[in-house]
């Protein structure tokens, strides 16, 4: 389970912005930071933090099939 709400938050922050404007990583890194007041690179960041902590649960897997395979996280 995600351990934090930030980071459940965040992470359902970046699929909710990219299925309403399909923008790539890096345009959904920076409105999902604008909205949380955080800067692109602190967004990266927590996304790799969740990524390694938590890439093989469930929660991540299936927040993380709701952005393109593409993305880096």
């Amino acid at each position: 389970m995600l351990t934090t709400p930030k980071e459940l938050e965040l992470l359902q922050g970046m699929g909710n912005c990219y299925a309403a404007c399909g923008a790539d990583f890096e345009d959904t890194v920076s409105m999902v930071g604008n909205a949380r007041r955080l800067e692109p690179r602190e967004v990266k960041e927590i996304l790799k933090r969740i990524k390694e902590a938590h890439g093989n649960e469930d929660e991540y897997i299936r927040l993380r099939n709701r952005l393109p395979k593409e993305f880096p996280m």
